[in-house]
């Protein structure tokens, strides 16, 4: 194989590994994406950052840019998001009592990189996933209510004992039937 051959296919190789770890990430606009205030009011937002078709764990950064003076916090400063799954992200955007009445046009970044316990900040390659519209208006008069968008309450999963309970029901049922069919045909 010449010279030419091989520093194509490390290309090749190179250009699909980007495109793999790009793919393998996504982030939704954030919801609501178009939020009145009124000067001094709050609200809340959420978006996800979704690793679904990634293979590593991912070790993301946020921000929101554009909005200045209004002022954006969140839940948390950075996320884990495990390989296979979805990251939901809490806001808040807050309208201080000297905004311009404007509509404020922000853009949501987000920075993921695979996470490795103790990696050396800035070792880490990032990919970073964006752009997306985010709109604050600051408003006289709401024409529509605020949403009440913030994480759910820290609690018992539910969700995990039922999905339990079924699995237990069915067994139990497959061996019922297993067993009536295995001593249908017996006498005494």
């Amino acid at each position: 194989m010449s010279n030419k051959a091989i520093i194509t296919v490390i290309a090749l190789a190179f250009i699909l590994m980007v495109m793999h770890q790009a793919q393998a990430l996504g982030v939704t606009r954030p919801a609501p994406y178009d939020i009145q205030l009124m000067k001094g009011e709050s609200a809340g937002f959420v978006f996800e950052i979704q690793a679904v078709t990634s293979t590593e764990r991912q070790a993301c950064s946020y921000s929101i840019s554009g909005l200045a003076p209004l002022q954006v916090t969140f839940e948390e400063s950075e996320a884990a998001v495990d390989a296979g799954s979805i990251k939901q992200v809490y806001g808040t955007v807050t309208a201080p009592n000297d905004a311009e009445i404007k509509t404020y046009g922000g853009t949501l970044s987000v920075s993921c990189g695979a996470f490795s316990e103790g990696q050396v900040s800035g070792s880490v390659v990032k990919t970073t996933i964006g752009g997306s519209p985010f709109n604050v208006k600051v408003v006289e008069e709401r024409s529509q209510e605020i949403r009440n968008i913030a994480p759910p309450e820290p609690g018992f999963d539910y969700t995990t004992i039922i999905i339990i309970i079924a699995v237990i029901i069915i067994v139990a049922i497959a061996a019922g039937v297993y067993y009536k069919r295995k001593h249908s045909g017996k006498t005494k």
